[in-house]
């Protein structure tokens, strides 16, 4: 007598209903943690731009100052310093100190530079002039050649940083030296770094 083999049950195959929703729940927060670390390199990114611009306009700003306050002998804020003497006096000498102090922060600094002019031997005397409009640091006075040297062609208004916030000029008793608080405002925020410059006419600079 033959004896059949009893029939074997078939197992199911696929995925039940609750493998599949925790399959799905890992996915999102696997997706999730993903997207959130995109955000933060991107964050990252931004904080990494904004410095690195932030720092090219503070350096491009105090080499600009630093050559052109050390070709001064006279610092004022607010005020023009003086352009004629009676001679044998010039007008880059050290002037009263009643005429520079009380020293007093102004968003003006002027700068009483000696030019001399291409093949000639004469000196004459130019204020340059720096100062906050809006968010914007402009300068008065004559333009710079292409050979580095100042022009007898002066020029108004010329834009030299965007973004400050704050520009703010403290000139010594003797006329001879300015610290400088100028204020930057960090592109895409309302975030501002602030920065000091110390500039001495004829010497260097410091910034802390």
């Amino acid at each position: 007598m033959i004896r059949s083999a009893a029939a074997k049950p078939r197992q199911a195959s696929g995925f039940t209903l609750v493998e599949l929703l925790v399959g799905a729940v890992l996915s999102i927060l696997a997706m999730g943690s993903v997207a959130i670390l995109a955000v933060q390199q991107i964050r990252i990114a931004d904080n990494v731009y904004a410095t690195s611009t932030i720092d090219r306009s503070f350096r491009r700003v105090s080499d600009l100052l630093k050559v052109e306050v050390g070709e001064a002998c006279l610092l004022r804020g607010g005020a023009n310093p003086r352009t004629t003497a009676t001679l044998p006096d010039t007008p880059c000498k050290p002037q009263n100190p009643s005429v520079c102090a009380p020293a007093a922060a102004a968003a003006d600094l002027r700068l009483l530079v000696p030019v001399q002019a291409p093949g000639s031997n004469a000196i004459t005397y130019t204020v340059l002039r720096y100062y906050l409009n809006g968010s914007d640091l402009l300068r008065d006075g004559p333009q710079v050649g292409a050979n580095g040297l100042l022009t007898a062609t002066a020029a108004t208004g010329s834009l030299v940083l965007t973004n400050v916030s704050a520009f703010s000029a403290t000139v010594s008793a003797d006329c001879t030296w300015v610290r400088l608080n100028v204020g930057l405002t960090v592109p895409g925020s309302a975030n501002v770094v602030t920065r000091t410059l110390d500039l001495y006419s004829g010497a260097s600079l410091s910034i802390h």
